[in-house]
């Protein structure tokens, strides 16, 4: 959703779960956590989380910045993306993975849906909703499910999310790419 952050009177995009699916542990842990591993990325090509809560009904939701643009997806069905705006839309996706990765971040889901381009033509990585941590103590039940979108996944990814690495993300940005 869009909304107003009332106390600094700026727009925000609320992310809120569906009530269908509140009630789902599995679902809720997945959208805590998404939240989290966000908030612990700053990266101006990362989307950025502000704050986060439950609704009167007890539904979760968090709140990030607001992005005016469209996503990659959209802008491909479009077409007309000049080779030289693609190669720097390309470099800026990889800084925002490389930032990523560095601190301990798979996304799980590159794709072009999830990364979005603003009205300024800057790349924002998005939904982060089956990241998962490399190497944490911390470990989730949907990190050994088999989660993504099958034409951007890893062949890895595609036999077990036990075998997801940093690689798996640059795989699906190189099928991006493509």
């Amino acid at each position: 959703y869009k909304g107003i952050q009332d106390s600094l009177k700026r727009k925000v995009a609320i992310k809120v779960i569906h009530k269908k699916l509140a009630n789902q542990r599995l679902v809720l842990e997945q959208f805590e956590r998404e939240s989290y591993i966000i908030a612990q990325l700053n990266h101006p090509h990362v989307i950025h989380v502000i704050d986060k809560g439950l609704l009167k009904d007890k539904t979760p939701y968090f709140i990030m910045e607001y992005l005016q643009g469209q996503d990659l997806a959209q802008l491909i069905q479009q077409g007309g993306l000049e080779v030289n705006k693609k190669i720097e839309l390309v470099i800026q996706v990889c800084k925002a993975l490389s930032y990523a990765h560095k601190n301990g971040v798979i996304h799980r889901d590159i794709k072009p849906a999830n990364i979005f381009i603003d009205q300024e033509n800057h790349a924002h990585v998005l939904d982060f909703g089956i990241a998962q941590f490399c190497d944490s103590q911390e470990k989730s039940e949907t990190d050994d499910m088999i989660m993504g979108t099958l034409a951007y996944m890893s062949p890895e990814q595609q036999e077990s999310s036990s075998n997801v690495t940093i690689l798996s993300d640059i795989f699906s940005l190189g099928v991006v790419m493509y």
